[in-house]
């Protein structure tokens, strides 16, 4: 699947932003997904991601839009014989000894993103199974899984559209640019900045908490696992462990190529043993 001393391409196509990481084969076989340590790329908007192809051996791509580079990275790749595997939603996959398994029951309408961060949950905690997985960007989605088991989630506006769908939508409710964009706590504004800013956070959290409760009514010793531009945003549940990561969607992905990369290994010992 891939040449020595050349590092795997992992893309994460966003609805706002592209990012990509690369690592090599060693690292995804030898380090543990939670010990790895991701030094994320930005793909500017008018660049195309074309010239990674020169320096590495495979390519993982998750993709919730269509960029027009997409197919020309494809087609070039294929010409240099070069592995492309594009991610998609699946009804069920084995990471470590567990297996995930989907709550749709057309998993192809489930976005890839939310799958993959999923997949990430489980890969970085292989001994806990029970999960509210959060990705705080441009939408915000909440994910429970019970027993490896995904229960259902939520899709709501992120921050931005929030403030923005508030103001555009108003006459005589503003904001400051110069709000803070970290918070420790909630509180309750004092002028109209602060309560536009304090009022879509409340929403953001509100919606996190609320499948905190989805998931209380099964069990009480689940992770919250939180990623997303605006992940800080969320606050944490001192009652729960809750764990920040900057992305999970490429965690997800290299999360898949140890899967690949497993799964190659079993075949050559059964090639061998024959």
């Amino acid at each position: 699947m891939s040449v020595p001393n050349k590092p795997i391409a992992f893309i994460d196509v966003g609805n706002t932003r592209t990012k990509y990481v690369l690592l090599d084969v060693e690292q995804i076989n030898d380090v543990e997904l939670i010990q790895l340590t991701l030094d994320i790329q930005y793909v500017a908007n008018e660049t195309h991601p074309l010239s990674l192809l020169e320096s590495v051996s495979a390519v993982y791509i998750s993709s919730v839009t269509s960029p027009d580079w997409l197919e020309a990275l494809s087609a070039q790749a294929l010409a240099q014989n070069l592995p492309v595997f594009i991610a998609s939603t699946q009804a069920y996959t084995r990471i470590n000894h567990s297996i995930l398994t989907n709550g749709y029951s057309q998993v192809g309408n489930m976005g890839v993103d939310r799958w993959l961060a999923m997949s990430a949950a489980v890969g970085l905690f292989p001994e806990q199974s029970h999960f509210v997985v959060v990705d705080a960007g441009t939408a915000i989605t909440c994910d429970v899984i019970y027993r490896h088991a995904h229960l259902g989630g939520w899709i709501a506006p992120g921050l931005q559209l929030l403030t923005a769908s508030l103001l555009d939508n108003t006459e005589q409710v503003f904001t400051d640019s110069k709000q803070s964009t970290s918070q420790s706590t909630l509180f309750l504004g004092k002028n109209t900045p602060e309560c536009v800013h304090q009022g879509c956070l409340a929403q953001l959290n509100g919606v996190v908490n609320l499948a905190c409760e989805q998931l209380n009514q099964n069990c009480d010793d689940y992770f919250v696992i939180i990623s997303g531009g605006d992940a800080t945003q969320i606050l944490s549940n001192t009652n729960k462990a809750t764990y920040y990561f900057d992305n999970l969607v490429l965690l997800g992905l290299v999360q898949l190529a140890k899967t690949s990369l497993n799964v190659e290994k079993l075949n050559e010992k059964r090639v061998l043993s024959n």
